[in-house]
């Protein structure tokens, strides 16, 4: 007869993270069930938000935020690179002399948060699912959209002020249109350095043929996938599933490819606070909630173009 042993495994049921999660919160020790929390929400809220991918978020210290003149708002003033130029002169003369103007733009943070919800203590352990996810599906992705969102509807306010120039229209999704786009931000010495837009507008770079993308890039299409790749003619791309958000333009008639310039030439991503877990408890009734305090600048208005594109 076979001894029935005990054995010690790695992998917990989800209701015993509930009950871990519950029981440290119920024991008065929340700071240790946010930190839980923090470091799963953090990690899906980088992920998510493409606006992140865009420009790379920094954390502010205490020491670094200026204090607005007419309130007490927190903002961050960032200086802007003076513009310069040379002359010939003969070996007598000198150049001219000009006395520079340091520029600078202000930063001011707002505040994404998420639903507040609220659950009885004994409910929350019967949950099949690890509760910490559902923490991350239901309120982090939307306070991901919430940044997002932001963030696009401000490059295309820029990019309202200078249609002609920053806006190309196109009748096909093909490397003319790219070709037009690229033309458009290097004209204004401004460098390329990432595309933005939606996954299923870029799988219609599945059917740009191997004169527009190379053999080789064709090839790799073929064998692995557009996925594999992640650029166009070398281009690093940002494809979101966000398209309600990216192909919202002109009242949904469109949808778009933003091409933007390298990040020190398109402006600052600031945080006070990254995403954060608060939980509170009053007998048996946990409530919790997300929220952040990022701030996003743009200190270049020249250094986007957007092709718009027809619906197929």
């Amino acid at each position: 007869m076979t001894a029935a042993y005990k054995t010690q495994t790695e992998q917990v049921s989800a209701q015993f993270i509930n009950s871990n999660f519950v029981r440290k919160v119920t024991d008065g020790r929340t700071k240790e069930a946010e930190a839980e929390g923090t470091a799963f929400i953090r990690q899906k809220l980088r992920q998510d938000s493409f606006a992140r991918e865009l420009i790379e978020p920094v954390m502010l210290a205490d020491d670094e935020i200026d204090r607005d003149e007419n309130t007490d708002q927190p903002k961050k003033i960032v200086e802007k690179e003076p513009d310069s130029v040379a002359t010939f002169v003969p070996f007598n003369g000198s150049a001219q002399r000009t006395w520079f103007r340091g520029r600078r733009f202000a930063v001011y943070f707002g505040k994404t948060e998420s639903q507040r919800f609220t659950k009885n203590k004994f409910e929350l352990m019967t949950y099949q699912n690890d509760i910490r996810k559902i923490l991350s599906d239901n309120s982090v992705k939307d306070m991901a959209d919430q940044e997002d969102t932001k963030f696009l509807s401000t490059i295309n306010a820029i990019i309202a002020l200078n249609p002609s120039t920053q806006k190309t229209l196109s009748g096909t999704f093909n490397s003319t249109a790219f070709k037009q786009g690229f033309q458009g931000l290097v004209n204004r010495l401004q460098p390329i350095g990432k595309i933005l837009m939606s996954k299923s507008t870029y799988y219609e770079a599945l059917d740009l043929p191997a004169t527009s993308v190379g053999n080789d890039v064709a090839s790799r299409h073929y064998d692995l996938g557009i996925e594999a790749e992640e650029k166009l003619w070398g281009i690093p791309v940002v494809s979101t599933i966000k398209r309600s958000i990216v192909d919202d333009v002109a009242g949904g008639t469109r949808r778009s490819a933003y091409v933007f310039a390298p990040q020190n030439y398109l402006g600052v991503f600031f945080l006070l606070q990254d995403a954060t877990l608060y939980i509170k408890q009053e007998a048996d009734i946990i409530e919790f909630w997300s929220y952040a305090a990022p701030g996003i600048g743009i200190g270049n208005t020249l250094s986007v173009q957007r092709i718009d594109f027809p619906f197929a």
